[in-house]
């Protein structure tokens, strides 16, 4: 009975996940959702109580996957500006790949996960791409010696990066390939570092 559970639960967690890539966080609404697991439209309840708590399942199983896009051919050995630009490219191409999924984490995202304040930036949920990002940009600061905050640098980058990555995604964007895309980067990490030293 519990793997029937579990499976069932998986399902409803899969099911929102297709729902968001498909047609956006907009248009996720739990009856659909249970409609298309063949179950009554209480069931998601029963499973997560609300549908912020279900939502923020959903995009916690999408987190995991921007993660594991985030790191691809991020080379560990080399330095954090390398890894840096690396992690950039794949950002971007997430938001190409996965417009919706891009979306439902960065611009619709429905629950407030980052707290700022003046020493840094934290992450008040398990959304693990956000981390990883900012584990490189605390490496970056210590390779380069930066004065100003962590939470500066990590506004700075997260800014730019997820900015070009909207702009990359939009029909501006069309033209821009990944050689252009990395080039941008590399340029304004050295602009960036190059302010920090003066």
């Amino acid at each position: 009975m519990k793997r029937d559970t579990d499976k069932l639960k998986e399902n409803l967690i899969l099911t929102g996940v297709k729902e968001i890539k498909q047609n956006g966080i907009d248009s996720i609404s739990l009856r659909t959702v249970a409609k298309s697991c063949g179950v009554t439209h209480g069931t998601p309840y029963r499973h997560f109580e609300s549908k912020e708590n279900y939502l923020n399942t959903v995009l916690k199983h999408i987190s995991t996957l921007l993660d594991s896009e985030l790191i691809k051919d991020v080379d560990v050995s080399q330095n954090a500006k390398a890894q840096l630009i690396q992690m950039g490219v794949n950002l971007i191409d997430f938001a190409k790949n996965y417009p919706n999924f891009f979306e439902a984490l960065f611009i619709k995202f429905p629950f407030k996960y980052m707290k700022f304040t003046d020493k840094t930036i934290s992450d008040t949920s398990d959304f693990p791409g956000f981390s990883r990002f900012k584990d490189v940009v605390i490496l970056l600061r210590k390779e380069e010696n930066f004065t100003n905050s962590e939470s500066e640098s990590l506004l700075h980058f997260w800014s730019f990066i997820s900015g070009l990555a909207i702009i990359a995604g939009s029909l501006i964007g069309n033209e821009l390939d990944n050689e252009t895309i990395k080039n941008t980067i590399r340029s304004m990490l050295e602009i960036y570092i190059k302010g920090e030293r003066q």
